[in-house]
């Protein structure tokens, strides 16, 4: 053994070993410090890559459930309106059947000012109603159908539509099957009246209801017709030109019924007595499908859902199947309302829905004719704005057509409610859960990864310390191994 002076291992080693123990020390305060355990790269290079990755993934989906929160209240101040629009239908339908059943001039005029004022609210919801900026029922929040080929097509309704990668999207109806009435061909052998022996009284029977029409011996197809469209409002069943039953409906869910009460009805060349029995025929909806996607039809109203549109659209009575087709084509423009429901940029994770134009001068539908009384027309069907005042469906001039339209106009708002309600739960309010549940797991999963545990790092800390301390002593003693020289020099 020697002694030296001028190089102290012992103090090297006991340098070595404090500083080793400093390094711990300030690393276990960063750790309690910070309450992480990765602070930086080197801490952990594999778990600093895995716990970036999650945090970014929480903060996205933090920010893609606040974008559902922002479009549940965004749909539900588009519900609120709708809801007063349809409080002022229930309104108008009122005043309607009120006036059908007044005789004075006077409370028609003033249900007529309740219609009026009714249809100028419903107006100013449609151009007022609005989210921060954002117009939500004057059409402009809708997914704008830009053009239409030939005339085969009444209305079309876009409620959801994906453009993927495109700014516009061509889409073509095939019809292979027609919509039909009730009646005609398919009844009392597909022939038209041609008169009554002796007294004879007929039951008609449509969807609206039943009616007993009495013909006098001798009466003709003129007065069989006249007879039956005198009551088509009661019974939704009119006798066309030809003198043959139809539905005023299309559909399947449509029918017309007849029976001969008493006496006898000649229909062609067969006669009908009560012992015949009832004579009932069944319309039949249109076959259809949009570039492949299933549709589904109630007479000329069909319905899409797909994976790329979701809507309404709505035939001409004079719709053909087959040939013809290119006259079913129509084009959407990428518009209406744009959610992003999750973090990438996946089509599944957005979503386009369009809210239709309230206005009153879009509500309700194109008008028809069909034979009336004594060889005159009727027009049925028609939009909101006609039954204003000097409207061509006010309630002086024809409170029965009124009724049909405001009827189809609260199916429409109905069916824009109905909608709206439904991706408003099913999609935007299950989103927002699902979104903080993931949030939540992931959040968990970044915390095991990088953050501290206190319980341990506080035990290693008190170990570190203790061993800076005691390195601090033995450096102390290893300093005075070199003093010990000093005795040989004595």
């Amino acid at each position: 053994m020697g002694l030296r002076i001028n190089t102290n291992v012992a103090a090297l080693e006991a340098l070595r070993n404090l500083s080793g123990s400093d390094r711990a020390q300030r690393k276990s305060l960063e750790r309690l410090s910070t309450g992480l355990r990765i602070n930086r790269a080197a801490d952990d290079p594999s778990g600093l890559v895995i716990s970036e990755q999650l945090r970014s993934q929480v903060r996205s989906l933090r920010q893609a459930a606040e974008n559902s929160q922002n479009a549940s209240n965004l749909l539900g101040t588009a519900e609120s309106a709708l809801n007063e629009v349809s409080s002022l239908l229930t309104q108008i339908r009122e005043s309607i059947v009120f006036s059908l059943n007044s005789n004075s001039a006077e409370q028609v005029a003033a249900e007529q000012d309740a219609v009026d004022n009714a249809i100028s609210s419903i107006d100013r919801i449609a151009q007022t109603t609005k989210f921060a900026n954002r117009n939500l029922l004057d059409g402009t929040s809708a997914i704008n159908v830009t053009s239409t080929v030939g005339s085969q097509l009444s209305f079309i309704n876009v409620q959801n539509a994906q453009f993927d990668g495109v700014s516009q999207l061509t889409l073509q109806l095939n019809l292979t099957g027609l919509a039909s009435r009730a009646g005609g061909s398919g009844l009392l052998l597909g022939s038209a009246f041609v008169s009554a022996v002796g007294q004879t009284i007929v039951r008609i029977t449509g969807n609206k209801g039943t009616e007993d029409i009495t013909l006098a011996s001798g009466a003709g197809s003129a007065n069989f017709r006249s007879a039956v469209n005198a009551v088509t409002g009661n019974t939704g069943v009119f006798a066309s030109t030809n003198a043959r039953l139809y539905s005023v409906e299309y559909g399947s869910d449509q029918t017309v019924s007849v029976e001969v009460v008493s006496g006898t009805a000649v229909f062609g060349a067969t006669s009908y007595t009560n012992a015949s029995g009832i004579q009932s025929d069944n319309g039949a909806d249109a076959v259809a499908n949009l570039q492949g996607a299933t549709v589904s039809a109630k007479g000329n109203k069909l319905r899409v859902l797909s994976s790329f549109f979701t809507g309404d659209i709505r035939l001409l009575d004079a719709a053909t199947a087959g040939a013809g087709a290119a006259n079913k084509r129509f084009k959407i423009k990428k518009s209406g309302l744009s959610f992003q429901l999750n973090t990438s940029d996946a089509l599944s994770d957005r979503e386009r829905i369009g809210l239709r134009n309230l206005d009153p001068s879009t509500l309700g539908s194109k008008t028809r004719s069909i034979p009336g009384q004594a060889g005159n027309t009727i027009t049925i069907g028609g939009f909101l704005t006609s039954l204003q005042s000097g409207g061509a469906n006010d309630l002086d001039s024809s409170s029965e057509n009124a009724l049909r339209i405001i009827d189809d106009v609260i199916d429409q708002v109905t069916d824009v409610r109905a909608y709206v309600g439904a991706f408003q739960k099913q999609t935007i309010d299950t989103n927002t859960a699902s979104l903080e549940v993931a949030a939540e797991n992931l959040a968990a999963s970044e915390s095991d990864i990088r953050d501290l545990d206190f319980a341990a790092e506080t035990a290693e800390f008190t170990r570190v310390q203790i061993l800076f301390q005691t390195g601090t002593a033995v450096l102390g003693q290893a300093n005075q191994i070199a003093q010990t020289v000093l005795t040989l020099l004595r």
